[in-house]
């Protein structure tokens, strides 16, 4: 009976720390594990998980005028850099590899980043948990090249393979269903943006494998091709993406403009053009980077199609209006549409907002703005305003928008960041 007792009183004790913890900013809840073992397993038990802040925190950026991807933290809340949840330096990672003379934040999904390495003309990759200071190195896959941004800026060649290839990989992960993460890459022309290879990363495996066949459901090619604009978003700048229920998403119309990807069910969604079927629809493949499922836009019209991503369980996909205006397209509202039915593939009209009640003009043009990210658990969006390098956010149930941080110029990237403070069996453990 007073073991029972004991028992019943260690656990009430557990439940209220953790509730006290759960009100801590994202960097004091990580120095908390350093406090004791007894705090670090309440804060890394998977029971407690979600009962702690693991939502959006925040957004990862370069600087006016560097030539980093990184080097900067915006917190969503607004408090800019005064309490960065990590290192936005990434010092951990240039003390444990002195050796890597170049990196590139090229992802981020559910807590851990993919970055791009170059060392003595090698390239690789490094997938790390900046929360807890792990990380993995993983070498690239055979015949494969860097993506474009780890090519010197002052070179104007752009990083190719096999003539005219790029190799564009990112990351899978889904702690909820296991530890392990996958790296899909798709290697595209550079000239008619058709997937050419696909090869995927296991942490289980440890290797590449080449699934390119797993499109080429025949002697014929499928005619696949995955569209890429100005940057990486993550944004560079034409980038969202959303994880739900496992899969991942991405996202691509024909005018180059606002794209994203999506993390839902276990599948990494985006949007690709078929080339037989002219016409664009949402991919979904699995970490082995095969077609799992084909899923058609809200909108049918190409131009209109412009970013997913995933909010609340749902898949995501806002789409634009557009106006011809002295031989340019200007945007004049955004429309939010929600995939309420997975199964049945029903898309519900979620919010509308026009340009006047975002930006204050009857419309903008298509290359002024750009969606960063849907938050992952409200009614929000994210935007950067290239005009002004402002980094913006906007609420769906407020109707108001508000500024979070000036980027300022020569800002390259911007990365979402949502923290995970389990330690991983498949990263090297800290020093």
């Amino acid at each position: 009976m007073d073991s029972t007792k004991g028992t019943a009183v260690a656990r009430l004790c557990d439940d209220l720390m953790v509730d006290i913890l759960s009100r801590l900013p994202v960097k004091d809840l990580r120095r908390s594990t350093c406090v004791s073992k007894p705090w670090r397993d309440l804060v890394t038990d998977p029971l407690h998980r979600k009962k702690l802040p693991q939502t959006l925190e925040g957004f990862f950026h370069g600087g006016a005028g560097e030539r980093h991807s990184y080097g900067h933290f915006t917190s969503l809340s607004g408090r800019g850099e005064s309490a960065p949840p990590v290192d936005p330096s990434f010092s951990f990672l240039t003390a444990k590899l002195p050796w890597v003379e170049r990196m590139d934040l090229l992802d981020s999904c559910n807590g851990l980043l993919l970055f791009g390495c170059t060392t003595e003309n090698k390239f690789g990759y490094i997938v790390c948990n900046p929360a807890t200071e792990e990380l993995v190195t993983i070498p690239a896959s055979s015949g494969s090249c860097p993506p474009p941004s780890l090519t010197p800026l002052e070179d104007k060649t752009i990083a190719v393979c096999d003539g005219d290839i790029y190799a564009h990989t990112y990351l899978m992960f889904d702690p909820i269903v296991s530890s392990r993460f996958h790296l899909v890459q798709f290697w595209q022309d550079r000239s008619t943006c058709e997937v050419k290879k696909v090869h995927s990363y296991s942490s289980e495996t440890r290797a590449w494998s080449d699934t390119s066949n797993k499109w080429e459901p025949g002697e014929e090619r499928c005619g696949w091709g995955v569209l890429r604009g100005r940057g990486e978003a993550i944004i560079e700048f034409t980038r969202g993406r959303a994880l739900v229920d496992g899969l991942l998403l991405y996202i691509e119309a024909v005018l180059l403009f606002m794209r994203g990807r999506a993390w839902v069910n276990g599948l990494l969604h985006f949007v690709a053009y078929h080339f037989e079927e002219g016409e664009n629809l949402i991919v979904a493949v699995d970490g082995e980077g095969t077609i799992c499922r084909i899923i058609c836009p809200p909108v049918k019209h190409v131009d209109a199609n412009a970013f997913i991503g995933q909010s609340q369980g749902h898949l995501h996909c806002i789409s634009t209006n557009l106006i011809s205006q002295y031989f340019n397209y200007h945007f004049t509202q955004l429309s939010i549409w929600v995939l309420e039915d997975y199964d049945t593939q029903e898309w519900i009209l979620k919010h509308n907002v026009s340009f006047p009640q975002l930006f204050g003009s009857p419309s903008c043009p298509i290359d002024n703005h750009d969606i960063v990210v849907i938050h992952p658990d409200h009614n929000s969006i994210i935007l950067v305003q290239h005009w002004n390098q402002k980094l913006v956010s906007y609420d769906m149930d407020s109707k108001e928008h508000r500024v979070l941080c000036t980027l300022g110029e020569g800002y390259r990237s911007i990365t979402p960041y949502v923290p995970y403070f389990m330690e991983s069996p498949v990263l090297a453990t800290k020093d």
